[in-house]
């Protein structure tokens, strides 16, 4: 009832600063129910960590996409943070380095 896709890359994506996203990239969440979505991403952060170990975790929410007043509040329950916005509108979220 749920699908996470992690991706390994350097992403050309920056927060207007001209810094480049680095880690390893939640490139799709979805949940169609059942868990509660902050379990789901912890759950996701551990898969992640045994692939990529120390390796920073990030993502992007179109805060135009989402029906929350709160983009990416799952991602915060799940303890990331916000870390900056793309030119092109998007937020950063990002699970830090461990």
């Amino acid at each position: 009832r749920a699908l996470f896709v992690w991706r390994k890359f350097l992403d050309d994506a920056d927060d207007g600063s001209g810094k480049r996203q680095d880690g390893v990239n939640c490139a799709v969440f979805r949940r169609e129910g059942g868990l509660r979505a902050s379990d789901l991403i912890q759950a996701a952060d551990v898969m992640a960590d045994e692939r990529w170990p120390r390796e920073r975790h990030y993502t992007y929410v179109n805060p135009r996409k989402v029906r929350s007043e709160n983009p990416g509040c799952c991602f915060l329950k799940a303890g990331w943070r916000r870390c900056g916005m793309t030119r092109g509108g998007l937020l950063i979220l990002e699970k830090p380095r461990i």
